[in-house]
């Protein structure tokens, strides 16, 4: 049963699915938006700051959450504008501090270190990037967002995510390519 202080929102999955109250919704997405928050470039001595901030915003602005989209991407809505908020606050140009080791249960040190330099190139990609190609491409690519729902998370419109994760990932191949034995 729910609290009256807790307020409700859907579940994984839909909009329609039973509430969750604040605490449940943050255990299950605390990963999912520190993920997010790091991978959209948030330095690593700001991103706790940055997570807790995340959540206080949430947790603020829960009352008002219509369920009209995935609670996903409602808070990855949240995270780009604490990502713009604080790169505006630093004026200079932030890099992408992505995990330097992947998780792996491959098993296979061979295959786990290919994973490893793929991994690299990807970070080395998603550094050059500006904050809204960045932002798409971890929603879509990475986090695995619909294009409706990084539409909705960015506020561009469904045919320019569309656009712009097909020309991100063109962009992303010929790189890869082109830096693929660099160390």
């Amino acid at each position: 049963m729910q609290s009256e202080s807790s307020p409700a929102l859907a579940g994984p999955g839909s909009a329609s699915s039973a509430p969750l109250p604040f605490r449940e919704l943050y255990e299950n997405y605390f990963a999912f938006t520190w993920r997010s928050l790091r991978y959209l470039g948030v330095p690593e001595a700001q991103l706790d700051d940055a997570v807790q901030d995340l959540w206080i915003a949430a947790h603020r602005r829960l009352p008002d959450f219509q369920g009209r989209s995935d609670i996903k991407t409602w808070l990855f809505g949240i995270a780009i504008n604490l990502q713009r908020n604080l790169h505006r606050r630093a004026r200079r140009a932030v890099s992408v501090p992505l995990p330097s080791v992947l998780e792996s249960s491959v098993g296979d040190p061979l295959l786990e270190r290919e994973g490893q330099e793929a991994w690299v190139l990807v970070q080395k990609f998603v550094a050059s990037l500006d904050d809204v190609r960045r932002a798409i491409f971890v929603a879509s690519l990475l986090e695995g967002l619909s294009p409706a729902e990084t539409a909705e998370a960015t506020g561009l419109d469904v045919p320019t995510i569309y656009h712009r994760v097909r020309s991100l990932r063109q962009s992303f191949r010929q790189w890869a390519a082109a830096h693929r034995d660099e160390p």
